[in-house]
């Protein structure tokens, strides 16, 4: 079972030693907080949109070697640390799914899981609810299959059947968790539904919606995004005579004052509303700064999700190759190892300080085309035409 072609592969039982949490950190040392892990890049779905249709490389699934491995490691890591089981494939279609999460559960560590939710059925979720997890996002773009045409078309109706089974039996066993999400890919076909996604939440039992931009994968796809520019104000910080603030009272939504708002953020303005930044800021990448990190199915940890595996995407119409960077592999080092490692600290402080070109803005250079390098440094990877950097992208 399991296994795959993974480094440890082969059928393992589960046997974690849990060992000693809160272990300290060395003084000024950036925590990990979340670990985004890829049970397998194998999906019960075929949209349009994955970025697995671009791939070159072999996929596979997480052994129970590497995961016992991935588990121990981080339980003796200091707390608080979030599972995330989400990467480019459906978690819950791994056969180990229910052991890998009662062993994460077991080692004290908070869970999350992002899937399509057409695997939710009545026993996941009395499953979900009995083995305590904390967190399930649905991963939602449109309500009609018009509108999801091409991405989950037509998939709405069973997620919804499903979220609402699972809210119900929570609100029967006076359960608080598991906390209901839902995940919105936003396209030109389905973004006037999400008002009408907003308001099945009191049925549905969820209670947030991260809306987050399509990644066309193909030249098709390029016709539905929903931005041609970066949401950033650009690079310099401000406010500034390039980059003047205005700050805004608040306005009635129907009044004319929503278009004026729109082109000042169209044009790059820095933007206030009640002394709150309505605009994009400068690029930052949270995977950084909010201390995560991801681990592939074959146990290879990338500082990020989209530089785990080697694809392709189009921005502005222009066809982009973005290589894979990995650090390390939890099967020959700890995570903890990886994470305080000379170069893993290097890459966090490049991107802290994001002194990448600015691709993202950039009218057309042939370096854009990979992430190689850029036309300031011929280090690799970098990061300045990141989708997730910009604010246009995000994950939960």
């Amino acid at each position: 079972m399991g296994g795959g072609s993974a480094a440890g592969g082969g059928e393992v039982e589960l046997r974690i030693d849990h060992g000693p949490r809160g272990v300290s950190l060395v003084a000024g040392d950036e925590c990990l907080q979340k670990v985004y892990v890829e049970l397998t890049t194998e999906c019960n779905l075929a949209c349009a949109m994955c970025p697995r249709n671009s791939w070159s490389e072999a996929g596979g699934t997480m052994s129970a070697a590497t995961f016992g491995r991935l588990v121990e490691q981080l339980a003796a890591m200091a707390g608080p640390i979030t599972v995330n089981f989400s990467g480019y494939g459906e978690p819950m279609g791994h056969e180990r799914f229910w052991e890998y999460l009662a062993a994460a559960r077991s080692a004290g560590l908070a869970t999350e899981i992002v899937t399509n939710g057409l695997l939710m059925d009545a026993a996941a979720a009395e499953r979900l609810i009995e083995l305590g997890a904390g967190r399930v996002v649905v991963s939602i773009d449109g309500l009609s299959e018009a509108a999801s045409d091409g991405l989950h078309a037509g998939s709405f109706p069973a997620v919804a059947a499903n979220l609402r089974r699972l809210y119900h039996l929570r609100l029967m066993r006076g359960a608080a968790a598991p906390e209901l999400g839902i995940e919105f890919i936003a396209t030109r076909r389905n973004v006037h539904e999400l008002p009408r996604l907003k308001s099945l939440s009191q049925a549905l039992g969820f209670s947030s919606i991260l809306v987050t931009n399509l990644i066309p994968s193909t030249p098709e796809l390029c016709d539905d995004v929903l931005y041609g520019r970066p949401g950033t104000v650009g690079r310099g910080g401000g406010p500034s005579p390039e980059i003047p603030l205005v700050d805004m009272p608040n306005f009635d939504a129907a009044s004319p004052a929503s278009e004026a708002i729109e082109r000042l953020r169209g044009a790059g303005t820095l933007l206030y509303s009640n002394g709150q930044c309505v605009s994009g800021q400068s690029p930052g990448c949270r995977f950084v700064t909010e201390g995560r990190t991801a681990v592939c199915w074959d146990g290879s940890v990338s500082p990020c999700l989209p530089l785990m595996h080697t694809h392709e995407y189009y921005f502005r119409r222009h066809r982009r190759k973005v290589v894979r960077y990995h650090l390390g592999n939890v099967n020959d080092a700890s995570l903890e190892a990886i994470w305080r490692g000379d170069e893993y600290r290097a890459f966090r402080k490049r991107v802290r300080e994001f002194d990448f070109s600015p691709c993202s803005d950039c009218g057309g250079c042939d370096l854009r085309q990979t992430n190689e390098r850029d036309c300031s440094s011929e280090q690799f990877p970098s990061c300045g035409e990141c989708l997730w950097a910009a604010g246009l992208v995000q994950c939960p």
